[in-house]
């Protein structure tokens, strides 16, 4: 059968398995296990246990459920909540201050954790219910938090930046420092947006209280143990001292310290830490099993090999191509996960990039903001969803997708910037010490 039949086949299947309600990873897995049956027989199935058990034992992966664990501290300790009051001691007094507070502390909180939903569930709980109750337009205090929020994903430690280097093997923590510039401009353009609307319709964001000088120096203090926090996962990779997963390691011992430093530990809090860390894990664990496998089926039928000599060999300039990539995944991500969207096409993609004479990392960065608009592009962004858990009865699903629309075209417009200017991306991993 030709490798372009077989793998149409193979997508068309995976296809049909999502529309009738199949989980992501169990379709990927049906797929692969069938393939493998009619190519290989019941031999085969060896196929489908050694990739389990390579994906299951990687180091690097080891730091995926490191960094879970350490945000899913970060949330119990409180920490977040402290940040948000100490940020809007500051910006909270001018017009649209709060929905500016908001973003701010979607960042920092990003550096700390590594899932954009815990980010907004974390970030939308508490700056939320303040925004509405200082009389703010709803879209512009939801979106702020769901614009925000996705910045978790770009700004390191990222999980998904961990999940994009082991596919395509390509350096974590050069990714980690790659996503820190981009991110910095991305939180930019939020923020300027906030106060440019602001400003052009006061309305939708009242002036906020000022704040006497003692009690925003106190409450600033509060912000020094996140910032300890960051400098003690990212200045020991900077540095050379520790790998990603080694980091990753010392961020959940430092964030302990904190829960134990803010007399929020207790075994029962433990407990629903470590379910939730296994859970997250398993569920990214599954769906990378399932897509290690069906991509595999791919290149040895020869699909992946085949389809990147054919859009390599385009006669259009290679800039169409990568604007080709960035819409499929955008389309993707309306209905699939930022996750499932990684394990799917950065093996087919990848390939294609170094061939174009691309560069993986900067690649990976424009896949990562792209994957940030996922989580607010509906039927399937996870960020609406836990939106639409803060807010309840007090706005529609209509509201929350009006309030984060801007922010699909802010992404856009940071995803051209790097686009253009490389170095955003690059810059700052090529002064890393070797």
């Amino acid at each position: 059968m030709e490798w372009w039949l077989t793998g149409s086949l193979m997508f068309l299947a995976f296809i049909a398995c999502l529309m009738v309600g199949i989980p992501v990873a169990f379709s990927l897995g049906m797929v692969s296990t069938v393939t493998v049956l009619l190519l290989f027989g019941t031999g085969g199935l060896e196929i489908i246990a050694s990739t389990a058990y390579i994906v299951c034992t990687s180091f690097v992966m080891i730091a995926v459920p490191l960094f879970i664990f350490m945000g899913e501290i970060i949330m119990a300790s409180g920490a977040s909540g402290n940040a948000y009051r100490a940020v809007d001691a500051w910006f909270g007094r001018v017009r649209g201050g709060s929905a500016v507070s908001t973003v701010v502390t979607a960042t920092i909180f990003g550096a700390v954790s590594g899932f954009s939903p815990a980010a907004c569930a974390a970030v939308g709980s508490i700056s939320i219910p303040e925004m509405f109750k200082r009389k703010y337009d709803k879209g512009l205090a939801i979106g702020a938090v769901g614009g925000g929020a996705c910045l978790d994903i770009l700004i390191p430690p990222s999980l998904l930046m961990i999940i994009y280097g082991q596919l395509a093997g390509v350096s974590v923590a050069g990714l980690f420092y790659g996503g820190i510039i981009p991110g910095l401009v991305g939180s930019s353009l939020f923020i300027t947006y906030i106060m440019v609307r602001s400003i052009l319709d006061p309305r939708v964001a009242p002036a906020g209280m000022p704040v006497n000088w003692k009690k925003r120096l106190g409450l600033t203090v509060q912000l020094l143990p996140l910032i300890l926090l960051i400098i003690l996962v990212m200045g020991t990779i900077w540095g050379g001292i520790a790998t990603p997963t080694e980091a990753g390691g010392l961020g959940a011992f430092g964030a302990a310290c904190l829960l134990v430093a803010y007399r929020r530990f207790n075994w029962t809090i433990v407990s629903r830490l470590l379910y939730n860390t296994v859970r997250l894990t398993g569920m990214l664990l599954i769906v990378l099993i399932g897509a290690n496998a069906f991509t595999q089926m791919l290149a040895y039928v020869g699909f992946t090999l085949n389809f990147g000599k054919l859009v390599a060999g385009l006669e259009v300039s290679r800039w169409v191509i990568i604007a080709g990539m960035q819409m499929t995944i955008m389309f993707l991500g309306c209905f699939i996960d930022p996750g499932s969207i990684l394990f799917i096409l950065t093996p087919i993609y990848v390939p294609i990039i170094v061939s174009l004479g691309f560069d993986p990392l900067w690649f990976g960065i424009l896949l990562m903001i792209n994957c940030e608009l996922a989580t607010i592009t509906p039927p399937v962004g996870l960020n609406l969803y836990v939106l639409k858990g803060i807010v309840g009865e007090k706005a529609t699903f209509a509201d929350i997708v009006r309030g984060v629309a801007p922010y699909w075209w802010l992404h856009l417009m940071l995803m051209v910037l790097v686009m253009l200017f490389p170095p955003l991306a690059t810059w700052l991993p090529s002064l890393r010490p070797k």
